[in-house]
C-alpha cells in the first residue's frame, strides 16, 4: 500500500459521510477528506474539523453550564477538567504509539478530533435531558 493510500485509509476510519454538524463529525469534513489530494490537504481538513469540533464542544459546554446550578454545575466543571486531562494523556499515548510520519500524525489528529466530537455529543445528550 502506498503512503497516499494508507493515509486515505487512516482518514476513512470511523467517520460518517453525512454526519450533521450538531452530532459527530461534520459533512464538511467528509467532503474535504474525500477531495483532499495528499497529506497536506488532509491535515488541513483535520485542522478545520478540529476547530469546528472544539467550537461545538465549547458552545455545548457553555449552554449546559448555564443550565445547571449548585452541585450539578460543580460536577460538570470537575468532569470537564478530568476529560481535558484524559484527552491530554490520550494525546501523549498517541505520540508514543504512532510514529512521527505523516500517516502517524494524521492518525493522531483524527483520534483527537474524534475525542472532541464524542465529548461534544456526550454533553449535548446531557443538555437534551434538561429540555
Amino acid at each position: 500500500m502506498t503512503l497516499t493510500a494508507l493515509t486515505m485509509a487512516v482518514l476513512a476510519i470511523g467517520t460518517a459521510s453525512a454526519a450533521p454538524a450538531t452530532s459527530g463529525l461534520s459533512s464538511t469534513f467528509s467532503a474535504c477528506r474525500d477531495n483532499a489530494q495528499g497529506a497536506i490537504e488532509q491535515a488541513a481538513c483535520l485542522s478545520a474539523e478540529t476547530t469546528l469540533q472544539d467550537q461545538r464542544l465549547n458552545r455545548v459546554y457553555t449552554q449546559l453550564h448555564a443550565r445547571l446550578s449548585g452541585d450539578s454545575r460543580t460536577k460538570l466543571v470537575n468532569a470537564q477538567r478530568a476529560w481535558l486531562q484524559s484527552r491530554s494523556r490520550d494525546s501523549e499515548l498517541d505520540t508514543a504509539l504512532y510514529d512521527n510520519s505523516q500517516v502517524g500524525n494524521l492518525q493522531s489528529g483524527l483520534d483527537d478530533v474524534m475525542r472532541l466530537s464524542a465529548r461534544a455529543d456526550q454533553l449535548q445528550k446531557y443538555l437534551q435531558l434538561l429540555d
